[in-house]
């Protein structure tokens, strides 16, 4: 299989880099004589250099809000893969909570954050430190919303957690990962970060577009299946309510659907014995979070283990909850070019 590899800049999502903690915020700035400096480039540079957000901070939370605040945060908290998002594109949260363990099947999910440059509040759902949460003195807390409500912050603590300093919910289902990618590298910029003129981010970002374009090229008329696993359950992915699966349908992957999903819906809930129905997958995408039990249950599962795609090998990962960055998804679209270029399609 071609191991692609995009770039001196691009590290493996899963591992937290000192390397990225040295992203500069001033990357246009160096230390050139202006005297000498092309006039052509005069107006990059003023542009880059005035890019540090002035007067106060509004967002348009994903509950139907606006968030306006007087003066721009500085102590700001945020969930694993949103802070993981926002450290690519060249800024530092102050505190982290969420999937902070060292499973493999979910350390991806806080990418390349160096976790003991901030305060770590609780390292899995439904943990979330309030005391040292508000001995922090925060002015922002940042979770994902989905349908209205918030992802990560438990629901029995929010009030406490909203008492201290204002949540911002954000998009949870973007359509396309560069609509999501984007909202991250906006918000970056509007908390002081300078991803325009970060370096690491404009190569980060060539490397992902360069990955979507060889899944474009190494597709061959397979049909590809996104899915997850319980012990009771086989829950197929809706193409429609994702931006990765948005994404890669744009790029001409032939991603099966399941019938008579609510529309919004992200997965739709079958049994074990349904999983026959989907025999017509060439590729199967699965739920990497799934637990090693669940793998164990799967392998004795008939209606699992006959799947054509299973007993091809030609059942690839699928990173739910990977971090909306040019690094994280350039790693993910080149790793599944190859995976698409080297399978073929079943009878």
């Amino acid at each position: 299989m071609t191991r692609r590899r995009y770039g001196a800049r691009r590290a493996p999502i899963a591992v937290a880099t000192a390397v990225t903690a040295a992203l500069a915020l001033g990357a246009c700035s160096g230390d050139t004589d202006p005297g000498a400096r092309d006039d052509s480039t005069d107006d990059t540079l003023a542009e880059c250099q005035s890019a540090a957000p002035t007067g106060g901070f509004t967002y348009d939370d994903a509950r139907g809000t606006e968030l306006a605040l007087d003066e721009v945060p500085t102590t700001v908290v945020a969930q694993n893969s949103i802070a993981a998002a926002l450290w690519d594109a060249g800024y530092q949260v102050d505190g982290i909570y969420g999937e902070l363990g060292d499973d493999p099947a979910s350390a991806y999910q806080r990418g390349n954050v160096d976790l003991t440059a901030m305060t770590r509040l609780g390292s899995t759902w439904g943990e979330f430190d309030v005391d040292a949460y508000a001995a922090m003195e925060p002015d922002l807390l940042l979770d994902f919303s989905f349908g209205g409500e918030l992802w990560y912050v438990p629901g029995k603590l929010e009030k406490q957690i909203a008492d201290r300093a204002p949540i911002l919910g954000l998009n949870g289902q973007p359509t396309t990962i560069d609509e999501a990618i984007e909202l991250f590298v906006d918000l970056a910029g509007r908390l002081g970060a300078d991803p325009t003129c970060d370096e690491s981010v404009q190569d980060a970002k060539a490397d992902y577009e360069e990955a979507l374009a060889d899944i474009t090229a190494a597709e061959r008329d397979l049909k590809v299946l996104v899915a997850s696993g319980s012990d009771t359950s086989f829950w197929v992915v809706n193409p429609a309510a994702l931006p990765e699966t948005g994404t890669l349908e744009a790029a001409g992957v032939d991603l099966i659907a399941p019938e008579d999903v609510p529309e919004g819906d992200v997965f739709k809930e079958l049994s074990w014995e349904k999983a026959a129905d989907y025999a017509d997958a060439d590729v199967i995408l699965m739920d990497v979070r799934n637990t090693d039990a669940v793998k164990e249950k799967m392998e004795g599962i008939d209606t699992w283990a006959n799947l054509p795609a299973v007993k091809a090998g030609q059942v690839y990962e699928w990173y739910a909850g990977a971090p909306y960055s040019y690094q994280a998804y350039a790693e993910i679209f080149g790793d599944l070019a190859d995976r698409l270029e080297e399978a073929q399609p079943l009878d």
